[in-house]
């Protein structure tokens, strides 16, 4: 007896699949991996569980091979209206954030620009009230000059009609002496409000964490990527050397429950003292090293470097590379100019080659740019690109304003990339300050993005680099089993390999290029086990 029998999946023809078929098929799963697969009339094995899919095209996980865990969980559960403008969009984005809190816990945030967030934009205590369901709210504007609260929050701080006036602040009322919710100056900080909110402790980081991952299960992901600080406890890398501050004890600490494969990538000036780490969960494993070259370094228009988070040098990367390299750890270079990636890949040609081993290829993230005659060494070098597709259409605009026809040509060149048999991986970059859905970290909105290459505007940026549906499945697929160096095991649906996988309800072939994302999950699949869908 299997621990799982998929039944009625249309596995999608793919690199993903010996046997791409619109016939649906039957596949068992145990221990965590595919151990059979067999068409309608072959017999299958009995099953401990069977989930009927009803013809629910089945694809490997998707992998998010560059996310921020603990930023990206933080900002799920924090109010964010620094580019809020209207009211409306106000009060719709404190419904979704307060829905994801858990009942008790503090709704917090804010970020408001007064100038384009005035007061009378600002929900009323009645509307934060029922926005908030139950949940105490402290809200800050940018320059900290207003305070919202809710009748919880007031009722915590024991602000009341009685309440006087601190020296240099005001306490907002109605004209019955009643508190609005509103402070000014001196009341935003002192003891009166500021000092009744809990910081952040460990139980609402877990929380933050559990609500993301299932959030992460939701979308079909089923391996994430992270930039991540080292998991020891006695050796603190001062967070000016890091980009995000995960802290992988988090992860360790849910390591019964987690529902992604999780690699974390600590920052390259941590290799010196680099050990390894025994995880509590086999599905916990380390990444390589990450080291961050240039935040902007363009040869159109031309001009200085932006060098970004401590970049060390060529030289010192250098070094820093080749000692990475020892260990056997693969490293990811942030850089986003076309000046910064010949740079990335000239550090990188000066490594021992890793092709036809089984090490995980180096990578080069971001790479907003590319050069035409780096476009081949990328490939010669078996570097992976990692990318983030709604960088098409955020960064599109602002970079052909940059250069001239050609220069256009090499920004975000995915056709170019593939052209050359260069690695492709797809992620996120999910961190702080997301739109409040955060659409453009789901990786269906991202393999549309990458087809299409066309924006909510209807602007289409250079066509000629759209790929095709099968390839960016394939970059949200199976090239992150590839960049994670697990390709003989994973990243295929296939007897022996890894049972991460995901069951679209609508078949995306069958799609609009412009719908593509409608194609939602209804399993997700992570190493054998259910973790969304299927009674999940």
């Amino acid at each position: 007896m299997v621990d799982t029998l998929l039944h009625q999946a249309r596995i999608a023809a793919g690199p993903w699949a010996l046997d791409g078929t619109a016939e649906p098929v039957w596949i068992a799963v145990d221990g965590g991996r595919i151990t059979a697969i067999g068409r309608p009339g072959e017999p299958a094995p009995a099953a401990t569980q069977v989930i009927e899919l009803d013809g629910a095209t089945l694809l490997p996980g998707f992998v998010d091979s560059h996310t921020h865990l603990g930023w990206s969980a933080e900002d799920r559960w924090t109010v964010n209206w620094s580019d809020t403008t209207s009211h409306d969009d106000a009060l719709e984005s404190l419904r979704t954030v307060a829905s994801r809190i858990t009942a008790g816990d503090w709704v917090t945030g804010g970020d408001w620009l007064p100038a384009t967030l005035p007061d009378r934009d600002l929900p009323t205590l009645d509307e934060l009230d029922r926005a908030t369901d139950g949940r105490p709210l402290f809200l800050r504007s940018l320059d900290h000059s207003t305070a919202l609260l809710n009748s919880l929050a007031l009722e915590r701080s024991r602000i009341s009609s009685d309440t006087p006036d601190p020296a240099g602040g005001r306490i907002e009322r109605y004209d019955d002496g009643r508190p609005t919710g509103v402070l000014r100056g001196t009341a935003v900080w002192s003891r009166l409000a500021a000092g009744v909110v809990p910081p952040p402790n460990r139980a609402r980081r877990l929380a933050e964490m559990r609500d993301l991952l299932a959030d992460l299960s939701k979308r079909g992901i089923t391996e994430v990527h992270d930039i991540a600080t080292y998991p020891v406890e006695d050796r603190r890398t001062a967070i000016h050397l890091e980009r995000s501050f995960t802290d992988v004890g988090l992860i360790d600490s849910l390591a019964g429950e987690l529902s992604v494969r999780y690699s974390f990538r600590p920052s390259i000036w941590r290799v010196d003292d680099f050990t390894a780490v025994e995880p509590n969960s086999p599905l916990i494993s380390f990444g390589g090293f990450k080291m961050s070259l240039d935040n902007g370094w363009y040869s159109q228009p031309g001009g200085p470097r932006i060098d970004s988070f401590r970049y060390p040098g060529a030289d010192e990367a250098g070094r820093l590379g080749k000692r990475a390299d020892a260990l056997g750890a693969a490293l990811s270079i942030h850089a986003m100019g076309d000046l910064g990636v010949a740079e990335a890949l000239d550090i990188l040609a000066g490594l021992p080659s890793r092709a036809g081993t089984s090490l995980p290829p180096h990578r080069v993230i971001h790479a907003r740019r590319i050069q035409p005659q780096d476009l081949a060494r990328v490939a010669a070098l078996g570097v992976a690109i990692e990318a983030q597709p709604w960088e098409i259409v955020a960064q599109g605009p602002i970079l052909t304003a940059r250069g001239d026809e050609e220069f256009g040509r090499g920004i975000s060149p995915y056709r170019s990339l593939l052209n050359a048999g260069a690695v492709v991986t797809f992620g996120s970059d999910r961190r702080l300050g997301l739109r409040v859905d955060q659409r453009d970290t789901d990786p269906l909105v991202a393999v549309q993005l990458a087809v299409t290459r066309t924006g909510a505007d209807g602007r289409t940026f250079q066509p000629e680099q759209c790929i095709t549906l099968t390839e960016a499945m394939a970059c949200a697929t199976t090239a992150g089993a590839v960049a994670a160096g697990a390709a003989a095991g994973r990243g295929r649906i296939a007897v022996g390999y890894d049972a991460d996988l995901v069951a679209l309800g609508n078949d995306p072939w069958t799609l609009p290029a412009d719908r593509i994302a409608e194609a939602r999950p209804v399993l997700t699949m992570s190493a054998g086990r259910i973790v969304f869908g299927g009674g999940a």
